[in-house]
């Protein structure tokens, strides 16, 4: 019974992550749509492929709860 809850949480966890991840991605691409300004949008385009990786990686560990469930 513990591992199961702790998979509930694990799963749950990473559901909001994902959310949250989602919200951010929207922003920083919202934000390289009005930057003309090179140095920032290189920035924000780094930070967008390091937020892609998080949601990678929270993606897969949804997707190993769900099947360990």
């Amino acid at each position: 019974m513990a591992a199961r809850m702790n998979s509930d949480e694990i799963h749950a966890a990473s559901q909001v992550h994902l959310a949250i991840l989602d919200e951010f991605i929207r922003v920083v691409e919202g934000k390289m749509d009005t930057s003309m300004a090179p140095f920032l949008r290189d920035s924000l385009s780094d930070l967008l492929s390091n937020l892609a990786d998080q949601r990678e990686t929270y993606t897969a560990l949804t997707e190993d709860t769900t099947l360990a469930a």
